[in-house]
Parts: structure tokens; sequence; C-alpha cells
């Protein structure tokens, strides 16, 4: 068993910068005016916005989204995250986004800056999580220990990040503005759907970025264009701070839906985008002029700085059952001998209270108490001792997150869709844990073919891809459809989408299908695809191949929308208990 901490110990460090303890003072000034009927008024949203605090579709209820950026976090903030979640959201659970946030959901206003407080106390930040500016600077969370990496990027992430933070220049742009950073060519960091995306590469034994722009997902997806193959390593912040200058001078106020910087890259086109920010870069200040952040090499554990916890004889469980199974797809080795990475998985992407204090603990013993997100929505535990692993997967049974199958098949990812956000057209969770139950009643059938396993399902509750379906195998975002006097709730379903590598793609469209019969139509494309691939073939390249034409006749028993009266509960959306309408949509907060 992992050791058990006290509600002291895990108290968060007291203490607060000035500066931070200033702006969250004024921000609980400006929300208790607020909620008094005065203050900034109509303003108050996009202050509000600045301090990572979301409206939700519900009312009185705000999503908090913390900013862990590169996805790095101790124990200590692990707990402060599982307190706030405890005291102050009913539901008592935690979600990890798709950039390596962590959000909390149904928090009263009043409440938030307390909540602000906590978090900030234990060395975490909502500061720009939302709203118009520079978000969570994420990172490939295998960064450095990976057998292919070129050089670890964490220390850059976390210099851009300190960077951007608070910088005017960010503080108003068009639109949001997401950076990426990967540490090897196998592209873990998912750099082609984001606005700048930074891959490491040593060119002539110096360090340095091949930079990507003008990426990213919603209602008309883009892939990155290519900026610069090379960018040494210290005029990285330079070659960002210039594109998004160009980004609040060129981007269109006018219409949020062609707000982003994609759209931009895409009028201008990437030649004359290169000729203005070589022209942008020649007006900032060299980058020793430019106050440039020295890479903080704190942040990396160059070591295992922590010893086993079988060498102090602690834990020395023997092999539970599905201990190899979890081993093979959780348990990355790292390319430093006798240590793995280990991916915990987190169905649907939460986690509950206890799960929280649990995993907290875990990492203590385990991974000198640190760990990180991933874009994948789980947790990588790294610097795991191979000794350890089975002790590991033992505890990780106890706490219920020792489910194998990381980054495979019943991996689902979803975004919150109709639980939480405003502009969820469908309950995006419920279709994920669906299809989850559909796989796992075939009793490991898919596990046991290695080239099915690989499929990733991703699912948004609508178009606007926060749950990565543009970039999936098999992907579904949100739709109502019409079906006599009634709405169906259904998803639009792609195939043969990427998100990693020079040869990243979108997904393309096949059909609209009900929500509830959606897992079927699932197994039935898979298991179709199995006897029709050609040896070797994996899914994405079957389903080019072989083209949506034909793939839209392989699932024609799924195109038409239900009709009421004979099948009434096609009308329900999956954990709803009333037929589907679309009267609790709202207005998102994505762009104010």
């Amino acid at each position: 068993m992992v050791k058990e901490l006290t509600s002291e110990e895990r108290a968060p460090a007291v203490g607060l910068d000035p500066l931070v303890a200033n702006e969250l003072d004024n921000y609980e000034k400006e929300a208790t005016a607020f909620l008094d009927g005065g203050g900034l008024g109509d303003d108050f949203r996009p202050f509000r916005l600045q301090q990572g605090v979301y409206g939700q579709r519900q009312d009185d209820a705000q999503m908090i989204r913390i900013k862990i950026p590169h996805g790095s976090m101790t124990a200590e903030q692990l707990d402060a995250i599982g307190h706030v979640a405890d005291k102050y959201t009913p539901r008592k659970v935690g979600h990890v986004t798709t950039r390596q946030a962590i959000q909390l959901h149904y928090v009263p206003l009043k409440n938030t800056p307390t909540v602000l407080r906590i978090l900030a106390e234990a060395g975490l930040t909502t500061r720009e999580a939302c709203g118009n500016t520079v978000r969570n600077v994420s990172a490939d969370p295998t960064s450095g220990l990976c057998e292919d990496t070129v050089f670890d990027v964490t220390p850059y992430a976390e210099a851009t990040t300190r960077f951007f933070l608070r910088n005017p220049i960010c503080q108003k742009l068009p639109r949001k503005f997401k950076i990426a950073f990967s540490a090897c060519p196998h592209d873990r960091g998912l750099v082609p759907i984001h606005d700048l995306g930074a891959t490491a590469v040593i060119k002539d034994g110096k360090r340095g970025f091949r930079i990507t722009v003008g990426g990213g997902l919603g209602a008309s997806p883009f892939i990155a264009e290519l900026l610069d193959e090379f960018v040494p390593e210290h005029e990285l912040l330079r070659v960002s701070e210039a594109v998004i200058r160009i980004f609040d001078r060129m981007g269109n106020r006018k219409n949020r839906n062609k707000a982003r910087i994609k759209f931009v890259v895409k009028n201008l086109g990437i030649e004359e985008f290169r000729r203005v920010v070589k022209e942008e870069i020649a007006a900032l200040p060299p980058a020793e002029e430019q106050g440039y952040l020295d890479p903080d090499w704190s942040f990396l554990e160059e070591e295992a700085s922590h010893p086993s916890a079988a060498s102090l004889g602690q834990n020395g469980r023997a092999p539970q059952p599905g201990f190899e199974a979890w081993k093979r797809t959780n348990a990355l080795p790292q390319a430093q001998s006798g240590f793995f990475m280990v991916y915990v998985l987190l169905p649907i992407g939460d986690m509950t209270v206890d799960q929280f204090h649990q995993l907290a603990d875990i990492s203590r013993t385990y991974a000198g108490g640190k760990i990180r997100t991933a874009v994948n929505q789980n947790m990588v535990l790294r610097w795991v001792h191979e000794e350890d692993l089975p002790s590991l997967h033992a505890d990780l049974i106890e706490c219920g997150l020792a489910e194998d199958g990381v980054l495979t098949l019943t991996d689902v990812m979803t975004c919150p869709g109709t639980d939480t956000c405003s502009l969820g057209v469908t309950s995006s969770k419920g279709l994920g844990t669906a299809i989850r139950e559909r796989l796992a009643a075939s009793n490991g059938n898919y596990k046991s073919d290695p080239l099915v396993e690989q499929i990733r399902i991703k699912i948004s509750g609508c178009p606007n891809s926060c749950g990565h379906h543009h970039v999936a195998d098999i992907g579904f975002y949100g739709n109502a459809v019409r079906s006599g006097e009634r709405m169906v709730p259904a998803f639009s379903m792609l195939v043969a989408g990427k998100a990693q590598g020079e040869d990243a793609r979108i997904g393309k469209h096949v059909m609209k299908i009900a929500t509830k019969h959606i897992p079927e139509a699932v197994t039935t494309l898979i298991d179709y695809y199995t006897g029709d691939r050609n040896d070797g073939e994996p899914f994405d390249e079957w389903a080019l191949r072989v083209g949506t034409p034909a793939i839209k006749e392989i699932m024609a028993d799924f195109k038409d929308m239900p009709v009421y009266n004979e099948d009434p509960m096609a009308f329900v959306d999956w954990g709803a208990t009333k037929l589907f309408s679309l009267d609790e949509m709202g207005e998102g907060e994505c762009a104010i």
C-alpha cells in the first residue's frame, strides 16, 4: 500500500507572490460586486475568463480550468486539486483535457475566489486558461525519456509559458492561441493541430525547433503549415512573439468564426506569412536584449533521485492478475535502462477526489512525487523503477486506475459535451462510455488483434473538436437531426484522420448516425475492416484505400434516422431521462 497522508500533510504551502495576491483580491472584489448587481456588468465575463473561470450551461455553475504547463505537476499540486474538487464541486470529479489542463465543474461563482487562492498557494494558476490569449502551453509528456527523443523540450515549454503569461502583447488577441511542443519526430505533442508548434531538431550540433503555424480544428479544421525548418533555440521566443504580434494585428475581430490565426495564414499564403514574420522579427530587440528566459532545467528529472520502493522494503508485491496485459500497453520503457514511463488510463478523462489523492500518494512512492498530464487525457508517471512495476500496478488496482489499453481502441477520448458545455449538442461522454462498454462486452476479441487495437476513437459533443474528432481513426461530433416532428441526438462520423507528424490529415466525413446506434455501428465497421484489409494494413490506410463511398455502403444500415413510434429511446440521449432537445444550449464563451 502507498503511504496515506493526513489532510494537514496534504495542505498546500501558504504564501503568494504579491502580484498574484493582488490579482486574486481584485478578482474577488469584482466577483462580489457582480453578484450584488454592480461592478463591471457585461465586462465581467471577459474579466472572469481571463482568470480561467468559464460559464457552464447550468445556472450559476462555473468551470475552473487549471493550466498545467507541459503537463508537469507535483504530488502536492494534485492533492490541492483533489481538495478543491472535494470541497467546492458537488460531483467531486476532475477532468483532464486534451491540452493537459484540468477542469473542475459546477463551482458556484461565489466560491471561485477561494478556489483560485487554494490553487495559487499550491503553485497552480488558472490565469489565461480561457479567453483570447495564449492558452496552456502543452508538450510531449514523454519528452527527454522516450527512446527517439531529440532533446527534452520541457524547459523550453516552461520558458514560453512564463514569457507569455500576463504579457501585454497577448491579453486581447482576436481569438485564443495554442502552442505545443514535441520532443521527437513521432510527435506526441500533436503540433500539426496547433496555432504554433515547435518540434525539437538538432542541426550542425545545435539545438533548435521546426516551427509550424496555422493549425487548428473546430468547425474549419486546418493542418499547420511549415514556417521554418530550423529556428535556433535562442530565437524561439522572438519567433513566437513575432507570430503573435502579427496575429494580433491581422486577425479578424469582426467574425469570431474566422478569427483564429489559421485564417491569417490561409489568406496571406504561407510564403507571404513567412515574409511578414521576418519583418516582424527584425523589428524586435535581439534575444539577449529582449529578456529571453533561459530554459529552467529544474523541471527535468535528469536522473531518478528516488530509490525504488522495492529497495526500501516497501510494497514488494507479487504481480496481480492482469499485470502483463497492463505492462504491455501502459508501461513504456525509457531510454534510460531500468526505468519506465507508466501511463495511468483515466476513462473518459475523469478522476474522482479519492483518485486525485491516491495518485498523488502513488507518485510519491514510485515517481519522486512528480506526475504529468497527457494530451490523450491520461496521466504519466516517469522514472518508475522496473522492479516497482508489479507493486505500482497492484496499488493502481486498489484505486480503480489499473485499466490496460492506453492509446488503444478502448481508450476513447471525449470532451465534456452536454454534461457542462453551453455549446454541447449531444452527450459525448455518454457515447464514449457506451462505446467502451460495447467493446468490453466482446470479451477481449478486439484486444487480440494488434491492428484493431491501434484504432483510436475520439468524440466531440459539437463541431468544435475539443475531443479531436477530426484527427481520429474513427471520429464523431454531435448533431441534432429532425425525424418527423422530433429531434434525434446524432453524431457525424469521420474516418482516417491523423494528428501526428508531417503527414497529419483531417478525417473524411462519412455520415450522420443516431447516437444510440453508434456502438453497434463502430463494431460493424471494425469487423468489416478485419475481414477486408490487406496483410498488416492499419485501419486508416484501409479507410483511405477503400474510400468513403465504400464505407458508406458498409454502414448503409445506419444512415437513416429512427422513427419515433418504432424506436422511441433513440430520441433520448445517453444518460438523459427525457426526449432530446436543444433548449439548454446557449452561447459559448470560447471567443469572448
